[in-house]
């Protein structure tokens, strides 16, 4: 594995180099960082920042310690400070409490970059002395055949192989699972292929409770000791940033153990009045039109990105996009959602995480998105049908009395499907073989394909054997 370890502006082929030379201040490319990890804690702790991808690099504060970045996923990412002890006391639990063995495989379809990758995908095999595999898995056919071994998951990524009905060709004996609430039909699912952990943590509190059945509740991980005050659950933890900690989740407290609630800090005010996104979420949800929906406020708005139902498509495509939205604003008696965005899923990152930079990046663009009606991805290869409504922005002026989709919004469409398919987030500087060969009229389905090269990203616009367009993206 190709690790980049820089210090100060000066890059270093190893991690005995820099600890030598460097003054106790390490960033490092918090994607590919698991043979630096394990050979730079064989050397010394240092002042040592996990940086992913896009984000900024935090100011150094002149003390040892392990940085690692909080998601954004509801604000600023924040950076906070672990001790390598604490890491070592939390993989040491883990291993005891889940009687992990050293013959397993650990493999991951996340990174270790934040808490969850770090904990069970690095110290926890640290301690273990078992095998990891560094190939990150991105969808389930890139899982290797191995005999025994441990998956590292998110939500997203288990719920995804439950809406397909995509079984394990060889399950693995454990799944370990954390980032968001794990629905209990997935759970289910999977729990009669593997045994499923499902863990409740954060960056700031490390673990904190676990549960190992879709029927349970979590319960506290022993070391946790947690009382109630006004301001919610507060715990203290060997794990944590701090002695004290108040949890940020909603938890209510039952005979026989506890439940997670939404975020407290997912309350918005909108026209003076207090608006839970959660519960207009949840009401969306209820809808028969609606699979999926997650809600956020942008200048003073409330706005909805939708995944819709079969039956919310058939809307969509047979009325209109408005009268979809007036059916859907029926649910609502008092505030209900401004501005909409129909996607075919809810972007997450690498963590599982809420992709909320790119849903208002979806939202703050001035071009209206096509309706996409289906959808295949795999590691290399995307395939999207899509409907260019006649009422989209761009078809206005062109041209008049017969409407065409231009040739600039094929490309830049193109490139925001690059970005979801293949999770990358770029400015193409040269787009190769350019030909626009039909023209595309509104409300006509047709299907866009991204096909990665070793020199880039193809895509087409087709309908059966016509091209209406083509070119290659170079990256």
């Amino acid at each position: 594995m190709t690790v980049k370890l820089i210090n100060n502006g000066i890059e270093y082929n190893n991690p005995y180099e820099l600890a030598k030379n460097c003054e106790k201040k390490v960033y490092l490319d918090g994607n590919n960082c698991f043979d630096f990890f394990v050979n730079f804690l064989a050397v010394c702790e240092k002042e040592l920042y996990i940086v992913p991808e896009g984000y900024k690099k935090p100011e150094l504060t002149g003390q040892n310690g392990i940085y690692i970045m909080t998601s954004g996923s509801t604000a600023e990412p924040k950076v906070i400070k672990k001790s390598l002890k604490s890491l070592i006391l939390e993989a040491k639990d883990m291993v005891k409490t889940f009687n992990l063995d050293k013959d397993l495989v650990v493999v991951s379809t996340t990174v270790p970059a934040h808490m969850f990758g770090l904990t069970f995908q690095i110290m926890m095999p640290l301690e273990l002395g078992c095998t990891v595999d560094t190939d990150r898995v991105q969808y389930p056919e890139d899982l290797k055949d191995y005999d025994n071994y441990v998956l590292i998951s998110t939500p997203s990524f288990l719920e995804k192989m439950f809406k397909y009905k995509e079984k394990f060709k060889n399950p693995p004996k454990y799944i370990f699972t954390a980032g968001a609430k794990l629905k209990d039909d997935v759970f289910e699912f999977l729990e009669q292929q593997s045994k499923v952990i499902e863990i409740y943590g954060s960056t700031e509190a490390g673990v904190v409770g676990y549960r190992t059945k879709s029927t349970d509740n979590f319960k506290f991980f022993d070391r946790i000791q947690y009382n109630l005050t006004e301001n919610g659950v507060n715990i203290c933890s060997p794990y944590a940033c701090c002695e004290n900690l108040t949890l940020t989740d909603e938890i209510e407290f039952l005979d026989n153990g506890f439940r997670v609630g939404a975020r407290c800090d997912r309350m918005v005010k909108i026209q003076e009045k207090r608006v839970s996104l959660p519960e207009v979420e949840a009401k969306l949800k209820s809808s028969n039109l609606v699979e999926d929906a997650y809600c956020l406020k942008i200048d003073d708005k409330l706005c909805s990105a939708v995944v819709l139902s079969a039956a919310g498509k058939n809307i969509f495509i047979n009325q209109c996009r408005l009268s979809l939205i007036s059916e859907l604003k029926k649910i609502f008696h008092d505030i209900s959602p401004k501005r909409w965005r129909f996607l075919y899923e809810i972007p997450v990152d690498e963590r599982g995480k809420v992709n909320v930079k790119r849903i208002k990046e979806i939202f703050n663009t001035n071009l209206s998105y096509p309706f996409v009606t289906n959808y295949n991805m795999t590691q290399d290869y995307a395939e999207f049908n899509v409907i260019f409504p006649k009422s989209s922005n761009f078809f206005e002026g062109h041209f008049t009395g017969m409407p065409i989709l231009p040739g600039v919004v094929q490309l830049f469409m193109a490139k925001e499907f690059i970005k979801d398919a293949f999770h990358i987030d770029f400015v193409p500087e040269k787009v190769k073989k350019v030909k626009f060969s039909s023209i595309i009229k509104p409300d006509t389905e047709i299907t866009i394909t991204l096909t990665k090269t070793s020199r880039g990203i193809e895509y087409k616009f087709t309908k059966d054997e016509i091209i209406f367009s083509c070119g290659t993206f170079e990256l």
